[in-house]
């Protein structure tokens, strides 16, 4: 019953997402991501860095392409209070919640389906399991929160989530959960 209701979720979305990819298809970022701050309680650094494939993020930072401003605000372990939804033995759920602000002129996707989740370089199912999915349409000057949720192992080492900048390129942008 999990697995179906899932599969049914995943179906829609797809749906709705390459629906809207459709709609869009003249508003896709190119990539080109740098890290252009971080968040504190003090003044923000507006010091950018020059994007490498190999530029890895943590909570706080912030990380510009040329059509988004992306924000990692905070990433943790997920406690389901849903006893059909839980996570297998030997595994946790994660969430790493984002704010993205459209810095371009037309409308940008941020969602859920843009993101990866690797634990110890292996793949990790994403899961829905939380109220604070990521799924919008941003328009240009406008923000959208959210988060994306895995299934990772518990005694994972190094877990990063790779975000899909622009399926026009290879880029990826990669956040790491600690």
């Amino acid at each position: 019953m999990k697995k179906t209701y899932q599969k049914i979720i995943r179906i829609t979305e797809a749906f709705l997402v390459s629906l809207a990819l459709t709609a869009n298809i003249g508003c896709v970022d190119s990539g080109g991501a740098s890290k252009v701050g971080e968040l504190s309680s003090s003044k923000k650094s507006e010091e950018k860095t020059e994007p490498t494939t190999q530029a890895k993020y943590n909570v706080g930072d912030i990380v510009e392409t040329k059509a988004l401003r992306i924000s990692y605000l905070s990433c943790g372990e997920y406690e389901s209070d849903n006893q059909f939804i839980q996570p297998k033995d030997g595994n946790m759920f994660i969430f790493c919640e984002f704010e993205f602000e459209n810095i371009s002129d037309s409308d940008k996707l941020a969602s859920s389906f843009d993101f990866d989740c690797f634990a110890d370089n292996s793949s990790c199912e994403e899961t829905y399991c939380g109220d604070e999915g990521l799924s919008a349409t941003i328009s240009s000057g406008r923000k959208a929160k959210g988060k994306v949720y895995f299934e990772v192992p518990k005694d994972a080492k190094e877990i990063e989530i790779e975000y899909d900048s622009s399926w026009l390129s290879s880029e990826k942008i990669i956040f790491l959960y600690k």
